[in-house]
């Protein structure tokens, strides 16, 4: 099980669990982690996939992009455990529960 967590945002504080993936996005109809106060955000942003044990960060071809280390993530892009990115103006990290 892992956790998804605003570290910096409007919903500073804010969690989600999941098992093996997660949309995240503004739009509560398509994205279970939903950032509905950020507008940079948008409707499906991206995407957490777990396979094989390792985390992938997917940006879904969002407006503002998706960051990882102050690089854009372009396709899938393995995610360390615990490290911090960057989606519209707010900033996550994903821990194991």
């Amino acid at each position: 099980m892992y956790l998804l967590e605003v570290l910096s945002g409007p919903l500073d504080g804010k969690t989600w669990t999941f098992e093996r993936e997660i949309t995240i996005g503004r739009d509560d109809t398509v994205a279970e982690a939903c950032i509905g106060l950020d507008r940079y955000v948008s409707r499906q942003h991206a995407r957490l996939h777990i396979d094989d044990g390792s985390i992938q960060l997917i940006d879904l071809q969002s407006r503002n992009g998706t960051k990882l280390n102050g690089q854009p993530v372009v396709g899938n892009v393995a995610l360390p455990v615990g490290a911090p990115f960057v989606v519209g103006r707010t900033i996550l990290r994903v821990t194991r529960t």
